[in-house]
């Protein structure tokens, strides 16, 4: 008996594939662990005593009104236009830990860990490849945005929490995740609604192509959006009355064509690396090259500069951290339009890559996750021009899906 255990242990059958198995465990613990010592440094280091920057001011102090008035009438008005859930978590925190400004960026820092962890299990889930999920995260991390939403008490990253549980209940089909997700999401930022709209196109696209009708799911992304719907109704418009007259500007538009180009331009500006990485991928198409070209040219009718209410409120005349560096950096006029022209041009090559490489894969019947990652993006630059105001920032929300759409392509190749 003895000798046929050794023969096992020996034979790579007992302990050798368990401590294979957990060697690898390890290797996939280490960008969670390394993430909680990171933050847990950055608290010990400043104490989390800092500056206000930009809204977060505002912010906080919306916070606090709900904290006073903690009950569902205060949703009815208050000055902000983005939803109500996101003062109410973070009200809820306050009066627990208390309301300054540390108190609630450790709240912020806590939903930061999660959002980078559930966005780490979801490209591990995707890829199944640390050697790509990594970089992919490494980029992400590198972006000013992320760190920097992630230090300061702003909607954006509970935002991303939420979406990005929206994509996980996509990918699992997970009906009341996808409930919970999406009405959490809307609450929180409205335009969210983009994830929302791309979830019910996938599933319909799901259900023509491979005949598969999700009926759980139709229901969730039906009923996820009556919370918002009926603050609207209470509203009497998309956001809170004192909010519109505190924040939104008429500046005679409905639909600003000029923020599509913008958003495309810091889409390749943010993934620069990674384009230049993937060039063989994204330039092997001629047709695609010709198209994005033809297409970036027509920026010059519509060149970035900041929104009527932003050089209203703020004077700030760029659109963000990295429009000030190129600007800053260039210190000329035409030299700053050829840049953002170039990257306009690169910006519409990736997006055409990828919609006519997942168009072709859907006229042979494929139709999965990376459809739904599209769809996403191409809704995200639809849907933002109806909004009084453009910032790169609000890119953070459809970035991690833009690149994980990249990496999946990178993946491929390496496999082929």
């Amino acid at each position: 008996m003895c000798r046929s255990i050794r023969r096992i242990i020996y034979s790579g059958r007992g302990r050798i594939p368990q401590y294979s198995n957990l060697k690898r465990l390890w290797k996939w613990l280490i960008f969670p662990l390394a993430l909680v010592l990171l933050i847990i440094t950055f608290v010990v280091l400043t104490d989390l005593d800092y500056p206000f920057r930009g809204d977060e001011e505002h912010f906080i102090s919306s916070v606090e009104l709900f904290g006073d008035n903690y009950h569902p009438g205060t949703a009815l008005d208050y000055p902000e236009v983005t939803g109500p859930l996101f003062y109410y978590m973070y009200a809820g925190w306050g009066r627990m830990i208390g309301f300054g400004p540390e108190n609630l960026r450790i709240f912020n820092l806590l939903l930061s860990a999660i959002t980078f962890i559930l966005l780490y299990l979801l490209y591990g889930k995707v890829l199944q490849d640390l050697k790509i999920v990594l970089p992919g995260l490494l980029l992400l991390l590198l972006n000013p945005y992320f760190p920097g939403l992630s230090m300061h008490v702003f909607t954006d990253i509970p935002s991303l929490l939420f979406i990005i549980l929206t994509a996980f209940a996509v990918y699992f089909g997970n009906p009341l995740l996808l409930l919970f997700s999406t009405a959490c999401a809307l609450l929180i930022r409205q335009y969210s609604v983009f994830v929302v709209i791309s979830a019910a196109v996938y599933f319909f696209f799901l259900y023509r192509i491979r005949g598969r009708f999700r009926t759980g799911s139709f229901l969730a992304l039906i009923f996820g959006a009556v919370p918002l719907l009926v603050m609207m109704f209470l509203w009497r418009g998309t956001a809170p009355p004192s909010g519109i007259v505190r924040w939104v500007m008429d500046d005679g538009s409905v639909y600003r064509l000029r923020y599509i180009y913008i958003y495309i331009i810091f889409i390749a500006v943010s993934l620069f690396p990674l384009l230049i990485y993937a060039h063989r991928i994204l330039l092997k198409n001629r047709m695609v090259i010709l198209s994005a070209f033809l297409l970036s040219l027509t920026y010059f009718f519509f060149p970035l500069h900041s929104s009527f209410v932003t050089l209203e409120q703020t004077d700030i005349a760029t659109v963000g951290l990295m429009h000030s560096f190129i600007r800053g950096l260039l210190g000329s006029y035409h030299l700053e339009q050829f840049v953002l022209w170039i990257f306009c041009w690169a910006g519409f090559t990736t997006l055409l890559h990828i919609i006519t490489t997942d168009i072709t894969r859907m006229k042979t019947g494929e139709w999965d996750f990376g459809h739904f990652l599209t769809l996403s993006v191409i809704v995200f630059l639809l849907i933002m021009p109806f909004s009084y105001q453009v910032w790169e920032k609000y890119l953070v929300v459809v970035l991690p899906f833009i690149l994980l759409r990249l990496l999946m392509m990178v993946g491929t190749r390496r496999l082929s």
